[in-house]
C-alpha cells in the first residue's frame, strides 16, 4: 500500500512540474511579450574590415552585443580587424541580439630588425619588442666593431620569420691584439748587448 501511495506521490510532482514548465514557456514566449513589447528587430552592420572598437561601438549604437568567437592569424589584415561576423551584415536580429567576429591576430610572420652594431643586449631588447629570441652562436675578432656588439645575424635583418622563432647572433671579440713573435726576438736579443 505504501508502494503505491509514493508512485502517486511521483506522479503527481511530475505532472506539475511539467504544468509549471509549461505555463514558463507560454508565460515567457506570449504573454510577456503581448504585455512588455516585443524587442525592436534591427539589421546587423557591416562591420568585417574594421577594427575591434569601432566594430562594438556600431553594435552597440545598433543595440546588439559583440563576442569575439575566433582571432586567427592574418598576412592581410592588422591586428584587431575583423574578419568574419555571424550573422552576416544585413541579417535582421532582435535588438539585443548577440553577433559573433572572427578578428586579426595580425601577421604570423615578422621582420627581423637590422641589428649590426647594437651591443649584444639592445639586440635581445630589440628581439623581444618583436616577438623574437636571440642565441649566440660564434664569436669573431673585428677591427671595426667594439667588443660585445652585433657582427652578424641569421637570418640577415629585413628577412620575414615566424613570431617567437630564434634568430642566431656572432658577437665581436673586438680588435686582435698582435704579438709578433720576430719583434720579441729582436727586442731580447737587443737587451743582451
Amino acid at each position: 500500500m505504501a508502494k503505491v501511495n509514493w508512485k502517486k506521490t511521483w506522479y503527481m510532482l511530475g505532472i506539475g512540474f511539467g504544468i509549471m514548465f509549461i505555463t514558463a514557456f507560454i508565460f515567457s514566449q506570449f504573454v510577456f511579450p503581448i504585455i512588455l513589447g516585443r524587442p525592436s528587430v534591427v539589421e546587423t552592420p557591416d562591420v568585417v574590415g574594421l577594427g575591434l572598437v569601432q566594430a562594438k561601438r556600431l553594435m552597440q549604437d545598433e543595440k546588439l552585443h559583440v563576442v569575439v568567437r575566433d582571432s586567427l592569424f592574418s598576412e592581410s589584415a592588422k591586428l584587431d580587424q575583423v574578419l568574419e561576423q555571424h550573422p552576416s551584415a544585413g541579417t535582421r536580429i532582435k535588438e539585443d541580439g548577440t553577433v559573433q567576429l572572427v578578428i586579426s591576430k595580425g601577421s604570423k610572420l615578422v621582420k627581423v630588425p637590422d641589428l649590426i652594431g647594437s651591443t649584444f643586449q639592445e639586440a635581445l631588447i630589440t628581439l623581444r619588442n618583436f616577438e623574437l629570441r636571440g642565441s649566440i652562436v660564434d664569436s669573431l675578432y673585428s677591427d671595426t666593431h667594439p667588443r660585445n656588439t652585433v657582427i652578424r645575424s641569421m637570418p640577415m635583418g629585413g628577412s620575414k620569420i615566424e613570431k617567437k622563432s630564434s634568430v642566431r647572433l656572432v658577437l665581436s671579440r673586438g680588435a686582435e691584439a698582435f704579438t709578433d713573435s720576430t719583434d720579441l726576438d729582436i727586442y731580447e736579443s737587443d737587451s743582451l748587448y
